[in-house]
C-alpha cells in the first residue's frame, strides 16, 4: 500500500516539473510558428515581397541598383533647367493614367502657347501623347507656367515599369537644329490602379497546393504577379508557374 502511495507522489511530482518546465519556456517568450496571411507588398522596383518570420513582418525589398542611364537623367535635367522645368511629376515618381504634368517653360519652348509631350515605355515606345496649354502669356522670353494632361495604355505584357515622360520644344519650322526636348525618368503603375508607391499591401488570389510529377507535394515560391486590374496572383501548379489574371 505504501508502494503505490510514494508511485502516485512520485507520478506528481514528475508533472509538476513538466507543467513548470513548459511555463518557464511561455515566460521567457519562445515564440510558436505563425501562419503568415499571403499578403504582398509592391517594392519601388515593380517586385513583391510576401511576411514572413514570427512577427509575419513583409521580407525587405531588394536594393535598388542605380541604372547609369538613369543616373545619367539628373544632369540631363540640370543641363535643361534654365529652358523647362517639370515640377509634377518628380522624377522617379509613380504615375498612374491619366498623369497631369506640370511646370515652366521658357516662352521660346511654346508655339501658339502650347507644345508635345510623350510618354514612353522602357524601350521608348510611345504609349500616350498630349499638348502641355500656356498658363499665361508664352510670347516672351521669361518662364511661363504649364499643364498637361497625358491618358497612357501600359502594355500588360511589360516586363519593366520603368519609362519617360518627354516635353518636346514645339519646332514648327521642322528644321533638326531647332529641335530640343527634356526626358523625365518615371515609374509606372498599374494602368490607373493604386500605385506601388500609395498601395503597400494586396491579396494575390489564393492557389492550390500543386504536386509535382510523382504525386509528391511542391512548395512553389510566394511572390506575385501585378494584373492589369491592380489584382495579383500568385504561383501553382507542378510547374509553379502564375495563376492567370482575372
Amino acid at each position: 500500500m505504501k508502494s503505490i502511495h510514494v508511485l502516485f507522489i512520485a507520478i506528481f511530482v514528475l508533472a509538476l516539473l513538466g507543467y513548470l518546465w513548459t511555463r518557464s519556456f511561455e515566460k521567457e517568450g519562445v515564440p510558436e510558428p505563425a501562419a503568415c496571411t499571403m499578403e504582398a507588398k509592391i517594392c519601388p522596383d515593380g517586385t513583391a515581397v510576401g511576411r514572413t518570420g514570427p512577427k509575419c513582418e513583409f521580407t525587405p525589398c531588394p536594393e535598388v541598383i542605380i541604372d547609369p542611364v538613369r543616373d545619367d537623367a539628373g544632369e540631363h535635367i540640370q543641363s535643361k533647367a534654365n529652358l523647362i522645368v517639370m515640377d509634377t511629376p518628380l522624377r522617379d515618381s509613380t504615375i498612374t493614367s491619366p498623369v497631369t504634368i506640370t511646370g515652366k517653360a521658357r516662352g521660346s519652348w511654346f508655339f501658339e502657347a502650347s507644345f508635345p509631350i510623350s510618354v514612353v515605355n522602357w524601350d521608348g515606345l510611345i504609349i500616350g501623347e498630349g499638348i502641355a496649354e500656356a498658363k499665361g502669356e508664352w510670347m516672351t522670353e521669361d518662364f511661363v507656367p504649364f499643364k498637361a494632361t497625358i491618358t497612357y495604355t501600359l502594355p500588360t505584357d511589360t516586363p519593366y515599369l520603368r519609362g519617360a515622360i518627354i516635353l518636346k520644344k514645339d519646332n514648327p519650322s521642322g528644321l533638326p537644329e531647332h529641335d530640343d526636348a527634356l526626358e523625365v525618368p518615371i515609374m509606372f503603375g498599374t494602368n490607373g490602379a493604386a500605385t506601388p508607391s500609395a498601395r503597400t499591401d494586396i491579396t494575390p488570389t489564393p492557389a492550390p497546393l500543386p504536386t509535382g510529377d510523382e504525386g509528391d507535394m511542391v512548395a512553389c515560391t510566394m511572390d506575385a504577379k501585378i494584373c492589369p486590374d491592380g489584382t495579383a496572383v500568385g504561383r501553382s501548379g507542378p510547374r509553379c508557374e502564375f495563376t492567370p489574371c482575372p
